[in-house]
């Protein structure tokens, strides 16, 4: 199955998404996986931070697109004349 989403989001997308991928990075780093805690002197380590950057960026996309979504559609239901 496969998601295809309209053309009316990519501006939307790549406007919030790096915004939104800071914020989510930040917090899983320093508050979740408490990463400043441990020291950087493994290759592992390194593996561990790209691994967080990578499920950051997944959840940044899922909460952009759930943004566009509610938006879209309050637009839709503000744009209905009263019946």
């Amino acid at each position: 199955m496969e998601l295809h989403l309209p053309k009316s989001i990519k501006k939307f997308f790549w406007s919030l998404f790096p915004v939104i991928l800071l914020l989510i990075g930040y917090n899983n780093i320093f508050n979740y996986w408490e990463l400043p805690l441990f020291g950087f002197n493994e290759l592992e380590d390194f593996g561990t931070l790209l691994f967080i950057l990578g499920t950051s960026a997944c959840e940044s996309a899922l909460v952009t697109v759930f943004l566009w979504w509610i938006l879209e559609s309050m637009k839709k239901i503000l744009r209905k004349p009263n019946s």
